[in-house]
């Protein structure tokens, strides 16, 4: 059987057209590839860390939950858990940023606390 009435220049570039998308298809894989190991790459090599300082709200916030865990755990004197009240109540933030700050993390912030209330914590003694 003959198959009469197709253009083989018609076919030729039909078939090299498709060929030509596949080639096209194929290149925007391999830039996609590249691109999706290049940021891979770069997500691996880099390191963000926060450098901002913390605000006052912040500072206040963390140094007042510094001061309730010490309250809560207990186990304190009866007048040491009455000065980290007292200390709690009169804690003036801008004043505890100006001695010890300026603070970038929560660790910077719980020894500044142990710094300033380290001399009112007396434990109870065992009877």
């Amino acid at each position: 059987m003959e198959i009469t009435g197709v253009n083989s220049k018609a076919y030729t570039s039909a078939a090299a057209a498709f060929e030509e998308d596949e080639e096209l298809q194929e290149q925007q894989e391999e830039t996609k590839e590249q691109n999706v190991s290049t940021v891979k790459k770069d997500e691996k090599d880099r390191a963000e860390f926060s450098s901002s300082a913390y605000d006052e709200a912040d500072v206040e916030e963390k140094a007042e939950n510094y001061l309730k865990n010490l309250l809560f755990v207990g186990g304190l004197t009866d007048a040491s858990t009455a000065a980290l009240q007292n200390y709690l109540n009169t804690f003036d933030v801008a004043k505890f940023i100006k001695d010890y700050g300026p603070f970038t993390s929560t660790s910077e912030i719980s020894a500044a606390m142990y710094a300033a209330v380290g001399s009112l914590i007396k434990p109870q003694e065992d009877e």
